[in-house]
């Protein structure tokens, strides 16, 4: 699929549903790690890495693509001699800014679940 950089209102609704898996840590980091009966059953500390990988790969990608979109905007942005449309552009940027600071707060409230969750069992000096 490509990315609807040109389209805010897509752009948006793709990346909310990208969104849904950060929704869905909480949900799976629970059914991932043991209950302390199961301790010695479940490998803890393999799961919460390749949980750990997969979210990183999500916030790289994510942020790749809001940074991706917001260079097409304000490319369209210089580039435009119609003032209908740099206005368009103009309030595109503004959103896609805000997406990036919302970005950054997902990314946080899932790192800073996920090490709570799975102190336990990892060596959190790698940074998230």
């Amino acid at each position: 699929m490509t990315l609807p950089c040109d389209n805010f209102y897509e752009f948006k609704r793709f990346l909310t549903n990208l969104r849904d898996e950060d929704d869905k840590v909480i949900f799976r980091l629970n059914a991932l790690l043991p209950t302390a009966s199961f301790q010695n059953k479940v490998d803890a500390a393999s799961n919460c890495q390749k949980l750990q990988s997969e979210l990183v790969g999500l916030h790289q990608s994510r942020e790749q693509m809001i940074e991706r979109c917001l260079e097409f905007q304000k490319n369209l942005l210089a580039s435009s001699a119609d003032e209908r449309t740099r206005r368009a552009a103009q309030r595109t940027v503004r959103s896609l800014q805000q997406e990036v600071n919302v970005e950054k707060i997902v990314r946080e409230r899932s790192n800073t679940f996920f090490k709570n969750k799975c102190n336990p069992f990892m060596d959190f000096d790698a940074k998230l």
